[in-house]
């Protein structure tokens, strides 16, 4: 798992969805996989599962959109069948390193979300302001990534 996924993944299960990375989809008979899931968030009070791919690649805008395209092509045939349990609503994000062109990737899957690590950042860099400085709201401990952007966040605001 990479950073970016990582820090993803934190940030949901902090949020207070269930979460898993990595998650390998459509087993072959011959072995390998046909696909894998950066990282599902599940929120069980609205039963919306989310799906996030992840990408700090070099790669130009029009290539990552059709790799992003491609992956949730090939997950959303296995939403159901990898998660047992009922499922209200599913969102489908796309998170990159470089500004998004554009706040959606269109597909014949229908609409994904785009997200820059930039407003990721701002996101998460406002919710630990928060939360105030680290003797007052230390994020816990299971979340190094977290606790580190509010240790540096409290240095500077300091």
């Amino acid at each position: 798992m990479n950073f970016l996924e990582q820090l993803v993944a934190e940030w949901y299960e902090y949020r207070g969805y269930f979460v898993r990375t990595n998650v390998k989809i459509g087993k072959r008979e011959r072995g390998g996989w046909s696909g894998e899931m950066d990282v599902v968030a599940f929120e069980p009070k609205k039963k919306t599962l989310v799906h996030l791919e992840t990408s700090c690649d070099a790669l130009g805008w029009k290539k990552r959109k059709e790799v992003f395209a491609k992956k949730f092509k090939t997950a959303k045939k296995y939403y159901k069948k990898e998660f047992g349990f009922p499922i209200r609503e599913i969102k489908r994000i796309a998170i990159a390193y470089n500004k998004c062109k554009s706040n959606k990737i269109a597909d014949n899957t229908g609409n994904i979300e785009t997200l820059s690590i930039q407003k990721l950042g701002d996101e998460i860099i406002k919710e630990m302001r928060k939360r105030g400085g680290i003797m007052r709201g230390i994020v816990p401990e299971k979340y190094p990534l977290l606790r580190a952007i509010q240790f540096a966040i409290w240095r500077i605001d300091k």
